[in-house]
Formats: C-alpha cells, structure tokens, sequence
C-alpha cells in the first residue's frame, strides 16, 4: 500500500470507481460515472478543492475531498460543485428524470432551487458577510467526502486518509478542519472521534464535527 497521492484528472475514472464501490446508493452514482467524474473533477481544477487517494496496485481504494475555505461568504463544496457540474447534472436527470423525485433529491429541493437561480442570476453565489461574522470568522479545510473501497474496509485505510488530510492543511497553515456527517452514521463517527475530532453542534441528523490543529 503507498502513501496518498493527489489526484489527477487522469486518475479520475478510477477515483469515481471507488466511489461507487464507497457508496452504491449515492444520488451521484444512480446519475452516471459521467456525472460521478464530473463531481469530483471540481476538487481536482479549482483552487478551493483537495483531493487525493490511496492506490494498492494501481487500484485507487480509497480516497479523500476537501474545500479550502479561506475567506468567509464564499460557496460552500454543495454549491461550488452543482455550479461547476452543473450542466453534466441537467443531462443526467433529463435521462433519469424519475430520479428527481427519490428521497435523497426531495431532501435537497431548497438547495437545488438555489443553485438554479443563481445559474439563472437570480441569486448571488456568495454570501455577504457582516462584520461581526468577519470578526468571528477562522480560516479552515472542510472534509467533504472520503471512502474506501468495499474490499479494503477493516484496514485503518479510512484514519490514513484523515491523517492526510490533516497533514495538507496544517501545511496550508489552517488552524482548524471541519465535517458534517449524518447522525446515525455511528461508525463513521468512531472513526472521526478516535482521529480526535470533536463534535461541535447538532441539527436534525446532521452532526458538525471539527479538529483544532
């Protein structure tokens, strides 16, 4: 097993793989490796993304994305990728237009409204700041996804990611990383915890877990 690499954009179909081997039932994989690839070829082009991965004989099986979050009122990973991806998304429900009315879209219809209007100019992509948020607020890296291939679970592969991901942003001169995860997600949460995250506030079945570096 070698160390984490950056990804490339010549790596990504073998990323995306590994995503579908990740997480079957996401929304992205039921749209198509194209619209998997063109997610996760925004962590690749803009300056705001990390991505990297962990390759056993050329076999990417596990992998990590981040958004570098370095001043305050910019989009969120959620936006920035819809924004970016966000014609390859149009064509993929136009084939699979059942798909818009699965459960995991129904949750996210506010979300998706927003990002139409702001492709349509209806609604600015960035958030304006007031200065008391300003004042508040602390550069960081938030982890947005990470998995590891079906076939290589029970191998510590998910804490070496983290373990990464913490190393690139101490070395971008962060102070802090953060994550949202699903509350019922309780292995993952055991692994975040025993990587020394901490929670910070829960919403629902949201959890928002960060770590002072």
């Amino acid at each position: 097993m070698n160390e984490p690499v950056l990804t490339t954009l010549d790596d990504l179909s073998r990323v995306a793989r590994c995503h579908a081997s990740a997480f079957p039932q996401a929304m992205v994989n039921k749209l198509g490796p194209r619209a998997a690839q063109k997610m996760l070829e925004w962590y690749v082009v803009s300056d705001r993304g990390v991505l990297f991965h962990l390759e056993d004989e050329g076999r990417v099986v596990g992998y990590c994305g981040g958004i570098k979050v370095h001043e305050s009122g910019k989009p969120g990973a959620f936006t920035s990728i819809s924004q970016y991806a966000f014609w390859d998304f149009v064509r993929a429900y136009l084939r699979r237009p059942w798909l818009m009315l699965h459960r995991d879209n129904v949750k996210k219809y506010a979300g998706i409204v927003r990002n139409i209007l702001i492709r349509m100019g209806l609604r600015r992509r960035e958030t304006p700041v007031d200065a008391s948020r300003q004042a508040s607020f602390r550069p960081n890296w938030g982890l947005v996804v990470i998995g590891v291939d079906q076939e290589f679970r029970g191998r510590r592969l998910g804490s070496l990611l983290l373990e990464h991901f913490e190393r690139l942003a101490r070395e971008d001169g962060v102070e802090m990383i953060s994550l949202s995860v699903k509350a019922d997600n309780q292995t993952a949460i055991s692994v975040y915890d025993r990587n020394g995250w901490h929670m910070s506030k829960q919403a629902g079945n949201s959890v928002q877990m960060q770590k002072v570096l």
